[in-house]
């Protein structure tokens, strides 16, 4: 686990339980059972803490391995309460990396993928360029860590997007549409949402996060430009902006493929802890005073040759700083209307229309042809206004009641909601609100701002302001170079859908495998001591 990794740097952190309810599993292969063996036996600790089983009939002990729990095993149990599960993460961490780069195998193969908000954290506080950044990451891990490839996470997330919107239009059309529906993108949300609010579940969209679906054509690309090697031959490390996606790598697919897409999740924030320790000069001279190799060229050169639009891998997308998912429906939408009836719809006369909400963490946009609102999405940052909305969204009784338990009102405190509701009122006048459950679509993020906020970035130095700071991030962020697939590159967007069925196209389960994610909810503790010992959210 990381050292930086704690409950100071966790934003939704309240405090870990101490019970681990993992289910029990039922195997087909009955255990060989040591009550056969030495009759009745009980578990006994010795002075040196390790556990032994002790026979009550001969006495003889038998030495038993420490139970270990995996992040696989962390998603099944409700026992821990922080949506970052920050006390079962020693798989994803950077010792856990130079682990396996140490004892390697000779036909291993490491590949990086790198996300835009980690990005623009490291360039933010190095005080360089993106695409210094990127030439010191490329560096970094070809030539000081022995990577073979490295990739942005742009051709993955563009996927996503396209994906997410498709799913929308096709089930808009059909009338099937149940909205809102919630992305799934953010895995602190889902982790929520699983725990806590289980009746949520089905609103959510199944479509995979950018980090998944790059791992998947990472490791199939890689393995089969490399004359068709196993993809458990292939190591993949992911650099992310927050500590949930090393929980999201862990989900394990349904679809019969063990073999994890993502193997280590690491953080910008971590990444500087291993240069620390490893003594490792990531400026490198700024790789002596910046190659005059063209910086697209590096893309090309250390990507797989069979990857596709490679342009496209290190590039930025429009809208929100987590994705822009919200945003590329509405625009998705727009070209689908247009180029499926282009005699009713023209470019000209479609406006996207942003209304504020209550804070700056909730907006709506809205679609309108002609003046007529046609759809409408919005984006939820933090858990707070996360809240406000799944209760929203809670099912109501025949009786009129919620489904789930309430706590008894305090009147004081609707007297000073219905208050201040008056005062807002009468202060916006027919100022309109923004109202996530109203939309077709929301995008959520447990992070307040969204993933460029996100617990893994890197946190401003001592006497700078943390919104300050927040907005250089930002502005690198904005920096890197923009390409919108739906407004100006819309035959490249029919063109890269069209490589990734003819790629992917191995039946429905293959399509499932690569973009489908699922959800379950978690059993509550059962175990009364557990619940008073804080086993609940």
């Amino acid at each position: 686990m990381s050292a930086l990794l704690s409950a100071d740097d966790l934003n939704d952190f309240i405090t870990p339980g101490v019970a681990c309810i993992k289910p029990v599993t039922n195997n087909s292969q009955p255990p060989t059972s040591t009550l056969n063996e030495h009759g009745e036996v009980e578990i006994q600790i010795d002075e040196n803490g390790n556990p032994l089983e002790i026979s009550k009939i001969d006495g003889k002990q038998t030495t038993l391995s420490p139970a270990q729990i995996s992040l696989a095993d962390c998603l099944a149990c409700s026992g821990c309460i922080t949506s970052a599960e920050e006390v079962l993460v020693a798989q994803h961490s950077h010792q856990e990396l130079l682990k396996a780069l140490s004892n390697r195998q000779e036909d291993m193969i490491f590949v990086a993928s790198i996300s835009h908000q980690s990005r623009a954290s490291l360039a933010t506080a190095y005080n360089l360029s993106i695409e210094s950044v990127d030439r010191l990451l490329i560096n970094l891990f070809i030539n000081k860590l022995g990577f073979k490839y490295i990739v942005g996470t742009s051709l993955g997330r563009k996927l996503s997007l396209i994906q997410e919107a498709s799913q929308l239009i096709s089930q808009k059309e059909q009338g099937t549409l149940q909205t809102p529906v919630l992305s799934s993108i953010c895995p602190g949300w889902v982790l929520y949402a699983e725990k806590t609010h289980p009746y949520i579940l089905p609103r959510m969209s199944t479509t995979k996060s950018p980090q998944q679906i790059t791992g998947y054509l990472l490791k199939t690309l890689v393995a089969a430009e490399e004359g068709g090697i196993g993809r458990n031959k292939i190591y993949h490390l992911s650099i992310m902006p927050c500590f949930d996606k090393k929980l999201e790598s862990a989900r394990p697919e349904i679809y019969g493929d063990p073999t994890p897409d993502v193997d280590c999740v690491l953080t910008a924030k971590e990444l500087v802890t291993l240069f620390a320790e490893q003594d490792i000069d990531f400026l490198d001279d700024q790789v002596q005073k910046e190659s005059i190799e063209d910086i697209d060229e590096l893309y090309r050169r250390y990507a797989p040759s069979n990857w596709p639009y490679v342009e496209y891998s290190w590039s930025n997308d429009p809208g929100s700083s987590s994705g822009g998912y919200a945003f590329h429906y509405l625009k998705i939408y727009q070209y689908h209307l247009i180029n499926t009836q282009p005699n009713v719809y023209h470019d000209d006369k479609f406006e996207i229309k942003l209304i504020n909400g209550k804070n700056s963490d909730i907006y709506e946009l809205r679609l309108y042809y002609d003046s007529k609102q046609i759809a409408s999405s919005a984006v939820v940052n933090g858990f707070r206004n996360i809240q406000n909305l799944v209760r929203k969204l809670k099912p109501v009784e025949s009786n009129g009641k919620s489904s789930t338990t309430t706590t008894r009102a305090n009147p004081l405190a609707a007297r000073r909601r219905a208050r201040m509701a008056n005062k807002t009122s009468a202060s916006s006048g027919d100022i309109e609100i923004a109202d996530a459950s109203k939309c077709d679509y929301v995008e959520i993020m447990a992070c307040p701002n969204g993933c460029i906020n996100g617990g893994g970035q890197i946190m401003p130095p001592d006497k700078t302001q943390e919104k300050e700071w927040l907005n250089e991030v930002m502005a690198k962020y904005n920096s890197i170079s923009m390409f919108d697939l739906p407004s100006e590159h819309r035959d490249d967007m029919e063109m890269l859908v069209k490589w990734s069925n003819e790629v992917l196209d191995c039946g429905e389960d293959g399509h499932d495998r690569v973009y489908k994610t699922y959800f379950n909810e978690v059993e509550k503790p059962t175990d009364p001591n557990a619940v008073l010992l804080g086993a609940k959210w």
